[in-house]
């Protein structure tokens, strides 16, 4: 496939995950509006509470450009894309890091979204992965739930 346009440079992006099977991602979101992807190949993802990602998307706002996030609506999850590897020492309360073995259900960016599952940012013609330390700092720095003090997580 050949990107036309800035959708389908994060969907190849994406599909690549599968390595030497990435036409079957395009199969899939052709046939079931979202494809199964493995984490720990070119990525892994950051899971945690929506609220969460609302209050650290606050705190260094140039970390965030660029950056994959997909949005779980059904059970109030966001996901963010950071480096494979980074799960093996992800270690944030609140938060999971899922790399290998997960897989992640994730609809074609500019294709058709699935209600439960919607790109907050989807990757584009420069998909970057979050950087971690970054992440880190900001879900620590944002108040815990519930509260209007500094710091928790």
């Amino acid at each position: 496939m050949k990107p036309d346009d800035t959708s389908d440079f994060g969907a190849v992006w994406l599909a690549e995950s599968r390595g030497t099977s990435s036409w079957a991602v395009w199969s899939e979101w052709r046939h079931q509006t979202y494809a199964v992807l493995p984490t720990g190949a070119l990525w892994d993802v950051i899971a945690m509470p929506q609220h969460r990602l609302t209050g650290a998307a606050e705190y260094r706002r140039e970390a965030w450009t660029d950056v994959p996030i997909l949005a779980d609506l059904g059970a109030g999850q966001v996901y963010v894309w950071v480096p494979a590897g980074t799960a093996r020492t992800w270690s944030v309360p609140g938060t999971t890091a899922l790399g290998p073995p997960w897989w992640i259900a994730v609809p074609r960016p500019g294709g058709p979204q699935v209600p439960e599952r919607q790109w907050i940012a989807a990757p584009g013609r420069s998909p970057r992965l979050m950087d971690p330390e970054a992440l880190r700092e900001a879900l620590l720095a944002a108040p815990a739930p519930g509260t209007r003090g500094e710091g928790g997580a």
